[in-house]
């Protein structure tokens, strides 16, 4: 009896420790998948915690060495940031948060370490005329996030300036039947949190006609018609709208030149315009048919007339004009740094048409345009870029607008309204 109650005591010895070693090596902790949740049998899992006696690292840290995956995205030189149609692009300079990410190996090990510093990107803001959201496009990060969630429908333009912290809408008030101006700080998100409501709404007077913004963006000027005529007013850093002039003619357009105010008859090739600078609409550049003006902050004014041979494209200071070798309407070009102008200048002019830029306002005639440069010192033209390089689709550019050292450009394609961006960077 004594011999069998050992054998057994021996028996029960054996199989305890048994268990306990499976226990340790061989079993792995039960997991109820979630709903929708694949399992991957397959899965590479760390040792549980009770199997890490075992091995040399007591604090649980694995040996070897340690890889981070990153996804890689190409930047293309032209991006579609929107398909929508859009209006008020303008670049906009941002401090943002970046994570940096450095590795030090020591023998088989790697230690990754991340620290967070600030550093200066570009942002081009936008808004979507259908529901007039303020939208941001992170160059750096190829990512568009949305800033603003109230909704305006029925956007006819925005113009944003302040530095991206205020906006001016002009859109149809069914109810008023007139266009109405809206005055609104923009919230500050940056492109991790969600959209936020505009701030500070205010409406501007009824029949706001036109509105500029200067270059630096901080001041705004917009242009009221009345029963007497129009007045202009500006606005800046957001601070409270200040009477610049009146005109008994209500048919103005505003344009900055570096922060000299100018006002343009609404142009028509069968009657004849002028351009007169502000608060004395003093005349500048007159007597033209179809006159459209882009002033630069030197005083020299990029134009375009229609004449009996055809569209001119020209310089004018000081009472002195010089035709250029592009043919373009002026609304098309603009100024960048160091008296450096820039166009979207159409391969062909269409034949048949009875007046520019009559036809093309009114959707008669559509441009297929390619990106010049031209130097207002010497009137040398070299080309930018072919737009349909890369799309072979048309682009009747409009609303160009140049990034604050001219490497990139923001424009509208008139046939749908999206937006693009053109990266020069990308080339040189």
């Amino acid at each position: 009896m004594d011999r069998r109650l050992l054998f057994s005591i021996i028996a029960v010895i054996i199989f305890s420790i048994g268990v306990i070693l499976w226990f340790f090596l061989y079993s792995s902790p039960s997991v109820t998948p979630s709903l929708g949740t694949a399992s991957d049998p397959l899965s590479l899992q760390p040792p549980p915690r009770r199997f890490q006696f075992l091995n040399k690292d007591v604090d649980g840290t694995p040996t070897g060495t340690t890889t981070t995956e990153v996804t890689p995205y190409t930047l293309e030189v032209l991006t579609k940031i929107w398909k929508a149609p859009t209006t008020g692009q303008t670049f906009i300079a941002v401090s943002m948060l970046e994570q940096i990410t450095s590795t030090t190996t020591v023998g088989t090990t790697t230690v990754e370490t991340q620290r967070f510093v600030y550093a200066t990107g570009t942002v081009l803001m936008f808004a979507d005329r259908t529901t007039g959201h303020i939208y941001g496009y992170n160059r750096q990060r190829n990512k568009t996030y949305q800033i603003s969630n109230t909704t305006i429908p029925g956007i006819h333009d925005a113009y944003i300036f302040n530095n991206g912290k205020s906006v001016v809408f002009r859109y149809t008030d069914e109810e008023k039947g007139a266009i109405v101006g809206v005055l609104a700080t923009i919230p500050s998100v940056p492109d991790t949190a969600q959209a936020e409501p505009l701030l500070n709404i205010t409406y501007l007077p009824s029949e706001v006609t036109s509105v500029a913004i200067n270059k630096k963006t901080n001041l705004l000027s917009y242009l009221v018609s009345n029963d007497e005529g129009a007045s202009v007013y500006t606005i800046q850093d957001n601070k409270r709208a200040v009477l610049v002039g009146s005109s008994p003619f209500k048919q103005w357009a505003l344009s900055y030149g570096g922060n000299s105010l100018y006002a343009t008859s609404k142009p028509s090739a069968y009657i004849p315009g002028q351009t007169v600078l502000l608060p004395a609409f003093s005349f500048v550049l007159g007597d033209k048919t179809g006159l459209m003006s882009t002033p630069g902050e030197n005083g020299q004014l990029l134009s375009s007339m229609w004449t009996s041979v055809g569209l001119k494209t020209f310089f004018s200071k000081n009472g002195d004009n010089t035709v250029l070798s592009i043919s373009t309407v002026a609304s098309k070009c603009v100024w960048g740094n160091s008296e450096i102008a820039f166009c979207a200048v159409p391969k062909s002019l269409p034949r048949g048409s009875e007046g520019l830029p009559d036809d093309w306002f009114q959707g008669r005639i559509s441009f297929s345009d390619t990106l010049v440069s031209v130097d207002s010192k010497s009137n040398t033209v070299l080309p930018l870029y072919s737009l349909d390089t890369t799309e072979k689709i048309p682009f009747d550019v409009v609303s160009l607008t140049p990034s604050l050292d001219d490497t990139m450009f923001g424009f509208v394609r008139k046939q749908d309204g999206s937006l693009w961006l053109l990266d020069l960077n990308i080339l040189f």
